[in-house]
């Protein structure tokens, strides 16, 4: 497919007769999809509109905004941004108006409805020197800007669907110490409802646990590290969370075999017993038994996983304050945010307090507060986690936590 960039000589066949409103998100107004004449009774189906826009992704556009502001802040960057899969041009707008220290942002979509938008969009947020469109297949464009001289500091690959395949592309086109930041929405692969599925597009085998959405972000981690480590390079998340329908990762890329050996050196397996909840972790597939060592029943084995932590506290830190100053603390994303912080360092899996309950036949499912608090008493750290309302992080085996719900 040729690669059209705004600005160049070209044809008027395609023209925007689709019904269009006005949408103010951020520092940005767009003109996008009027969504009301796409929906299915009360939900919205963003994916039926001839351009593409989610209004449910406002509050990971915040958290993206927030993140680049603080990897700005704190690398004394100048940021040159290649959105990949672009649709109306709102989360790379966002980034030209919101961010600090940009340098260049591109913006690109295959749809000719959509690069044609984008253009209105640019131009409709006084953007042309700092914006480029480009109407493209986004991994030709990410091809092209693979080579040594052209790559962007970041990468924002934010698909309906699977990654999958753009990430040979994309971390490729990511700079030494650049940052790839990677959505996936097939959540039923990730976490266990399609195991064949997640098999075939992740080399990965899911495991149906009360862990399943942190399991599923995990394998979506640890595919991009071995991505990565194939071309010599080491990937480590700075920031990864799972909220409502979507995963999502910031990922830093740095050259170097070494390096990408020492994250392949973070990817594990993890056994666990359905029947009393108990849960193993080793390096190797071969290490971990069959049979379940706490009740004797047969166990579920899923891997690999990215075993290591989930963000960088530092740079997490910086994204806090400058997610409060930018948004507020009441804003969607802000608990997200500092739930990461606490639970940064924990184990690869956690448990839900109905979970522990159910398994094991309490009349009375405690609150999450005193479970954590029991825990703390007994000398183990404890801690909320982002992927469960219900749910609690702790290094204590599954005997400790069941000793603790009768004495409550």
């Amino acid at each position: 497919m040729r690669t059209q960039r705004a600005g160049a000589t070209q044809d008027s066949r395609t023209s925007l007769n689709i019904p269009l409103e006005e949408i103010k998100e951020g520092k940005v107004s767009i003109l996008g999809p009027k969504l009301e004449l796409y929906s299915d009774k009360d939900r919205i189906e963003p994916c039926w509109a001839p351009v593409f826009y989610n209004p449910a992704m406002k509050m990971d556009r915040n958290i993206s905004v927030a993140f680049l502001q603080s990897f700005s802040i704190l690398t004394n960057k100048k940021l040159r941004i290649f959105d990949a899969l672009s649709a109306t041009g709102i989360r790379g707008l966002r980034y030209a108006k919101e961010v600090e220290n940009v340098e260049f942002v591109a913006l690109n979509d295959i749809n000719r409805l959509a690069y044609d938008l984008m253009k209105i969009n640019i131009e409709r947020n006084g953007l042309e020197k700092l914006v480029t469109a480009f109407h493209s297949d986004a991994n030709i464009l990410l091809a092209c800007f693979a080579r040594r001289g052209r790559r962007f500091n970041v990468v924002d690959v934010d698909p309906f669907g699977s990654p999958v395949p753009f990430l040979d592309n994309a971390i490729r086109a990511v700079e030494n110490n650049g940052v790839l930041c990677v959505t996936a929405t097939d959540l039923a692969p990730l976490m266990g409802v399609s195991k064949r599925a997640c098999i075939r597009k992740y080399g990965a085998l899911p495991i149906r646990s009360v862990f399943s959405r942190e399991f599923g972000l995990r394998i979506l981690i640890g595919y991009v590290v071995r991505t990565g480590a194939k071309y010599g390079l080491m990937v480590n998340p700075l920031l990864s969370y799972s909220s409502r329908h979507y995963m999502r990762l910031f990922l830093k890329v740095r050259i170097g075999k070494k390096r990408a050996n020492e994250s392949i050196d973070k990817l594990g397996y993890v056994s666990f017993c359905p029947k009393c909840g108990s849960v193993q972790i080793r390096k190797y597939f071969f290490s971990l038994e069959k049979v379940c060592s706490n009740c004797g029943s047969k166990v579920e084995i899923g891997g690999p996983i990215w075993l290591g932590e989930l963000c960088d506290v530092f740079l997490l830190k910086e994204t806090v304050k400058v997610f409060e100053r930018f948004f507020g603390k009441e804003e969607k994303g802000f608990k997200i945010l500092e739930c990461l912080l606490e639970e940064s360092s924990m184990p690869p899996y956690f448990y839900t307090t109905d979970f522990i309950a159910k398994t094991y036949r309490f009349k009375k499912e405690p609150i999450l507060g005193s479970i954590i608090r029991a825990l703390e008493e007994m000398g183990y750290k404890a801690t909320r986690t982002h992927f469960s309302t219900k749910g609690f992080k702790t290094y204590a085996d599954i005997s400790t936590i069941v000793e603790i719900y009768k004495s409550l």
